[in-house]
């Protein structure tokens, strides 16, 4: 039987915005404060109960690497909190929350968040967001915003009223009764737990004991934990929880059923569908080494060797897709522990190996100097990708007398004060305000544009560096760039 549920809420936008504070404030805790960079490195789900109600929240990383991670987090949400800085505005980040927002036709609402802070411009944010497609209400359309301050408070009240009145608008209901679905919206293999699943359930209930499957993983419920680490018996539709017993690692974006209960064949061909990316570069956190061909796996062309070992699945996907696949060639990868098997695969130097938030003990250090392996550790991911774009660089190819210094995609086109501004990402490299460019359509250069300004919000700039973003305006007053268009910036040779 249908029964009320409570929603399922995703926090999005730009990185440095507020979003983990503001969760943090509602929660009282310390979230923050333990990621590494103060960025959040992967997605975690919390529950609070407001007016007698149960909300979850899904606090999306923001930072640009994360792009799968926050397209899926509005995939698995009931509705969705865009938050906005007041003294920063819209964002190349919020540009796309906008977009993965719209394309999953989930019901959202603005949080403006910092406005304890001195000299700000509100209404140039809601004009950046009006322009952005994105009209509040106090102009004329149906998107409510709300003015907080994740530091203070201010505003958080109003913020959680609002969220359960739209909770009730939607009547979300779900049968507990019926098989299970939980969606996977973190993985990791602990090296006391084993694989661990962090999910949402969707429909069903999920149940200590229960045997569970989905399109590649079995096993079964051997303990079920909350966010705070208490152990519990069941979880309801509308909650989150973590599942401890499955025999392997899940795919994030997976979805965890009753391995005894019986489904509708149209549901099992569409939670049976797997990601380009996961299939491309098998996200499995065991390697199989028998046969392994390391000639043939290393080719013929110059490229970067690498074997990446990650915490959780969500991050190593993030790292997968920062990865130009012309000039870096991924051996191995997965999450947990180095394994001596990754070292020997590593050995004398013909691969690098990528430990990010895994630890290297001294033990492993000592064998991986003997055998010549070179283990590079991280626990910020744009430390890690600045690395990999620079030595990707090297690589790339160029015309016979160019050099390329860097790349950036268009990710967005705006116009504001009647100019016509390309909001761009970094790739690899770098941009400089003198930079020759090409104007790369797929394999064709169509123009070869003269910067004339270069900005970061607010502030004009003479650099933007990897995987960084900003706006471009052009000398070239008709040029016709369009998104998805790259900005190749290059150096003659002498």
């Amino acid at each position: 039987m249908l029964q009320k549920r409570g929603p399922i809420i995703t926090i999005m936008g730009h990185v440095d915005h507020g979003k983990t504070s503001l969760l943090d404030f509602i929660r009282h805790s310390s979230l923050t404060s333990r990621e590494a960079g103060g960025i959040t490195q992967r997605i975690g789900a919390y529950q609070i109960e407001f007016q007698d109600q149960k909300i979850t929240f899904i606090d999306t990383p923001g930072h640009a690497a994360f792009n799968k991670m926050r397209e899926r987090g509005a995939q698995v949400t009931d509705l969705v909190i865009l938050v906005v800085a007041a003294n920063d505005g819209v964002k190349p980040q919020t540009l796309e929350s906008i977009r993965f927002i719209k394309e999953s036709k989930v019901p959202f609402l603005v949080a403006i968040n910092k406005i304890d802070l001195p000299d700000l411009h509100l209404e140039v944010v809601k004009s950046q967001l009006a322009e952005a497609g994105v009209l509040l209400q106090e102009y004329g359309g149906e998107i409510e915003a709300v003015e907080i301050s994740a530091k203070t408070g201010l505003g958080v009240d109003k913020l959680l009223e609002t969220i359960a009145v739209m909770a009730d608008l939607l009547e979300l209901k779900a049968d507990p009764e019926a098989p299970l679905e939980a969606v996977v919206i973190e993985s990791t293999k602990d090296k006391n737990k084993g694989p661990v699943a962090h999910v949402i359930v969707r429909s069903g209930t999920l149940q200590v004991r229960q045997d569970l499957l989905t399109e590649e993983v079995t096993g079964r419920v051997r303990l079920l934990e909350n966010e705070k680490g208490q152990a519990i018996d069941k979880v309801l539709p509308g909650e989150p929880a973590e599942i401890i017993g499955l025999d392997e690692v899940p795919e994030v974006g997976s979805v965890i059923r009753d391995a005894s209960a019986v489904y509708d064949a149209d549901m099992t061909a569409e939670f049976s569908k797997t990601g380009e990316l996961e299939k491309s570069f098998h996200l499995s956190d065991e390697v199989n080494w028998e046969n392994f061909d390391l000639d043939f796996m290393l080719g013929e062309k110059e490229k970067i060797k690498l074997i990446i070992k990650a915490d959780v699945k969500g991050t190593l996907e993030a790292i997968l897709q920062s990865l130009d696949k012309e000039t870096v060639e991924v051996i191995a990868c997965g999450v947990g522990q180095v394994t001596e098997q990754d070292m020997e695969l590593a050995r004398d130097g013909k691969v690098i190996l990528i430990a990010f938030n895994v630890k290297v003990n001294n033990t492993q250090k000592k064998i991986a100097k003997n055998m010549g392996v070179k283990i590079k550790e991280y626990n910020i991911i744009y430390h890690l990708i600045e690395d990999l774009q620079q030595s990707m660089l090297k690589l790339m190819d160029s015309t016979f007398d160019e050099v390329v210094t860097g790349e950036a995609e268009i990710l967005q086109i705006f116009k504001m004060n009647g100019e016509v501004i390309a909001g761009v990402r970094v790739k690899t490299g770098e941009l400089k305000k003198a930079d020759l460019l090409h104007l790369k359509r797929g394999e064709d250069i169509i123009a070869n544009p003269v910067l004339r300004i270069m900005k970061h919000g607010k502030e004009e700039i003479d650099r933007i560096g990897p995987k960084n973003e900003g706006g471009l305006t052009f000398k070239n007053k008709k040029l016709d760039f369009q998104v998805g268009d790259i900005i190749v910036a290059y150096k003659k040779e002498s």
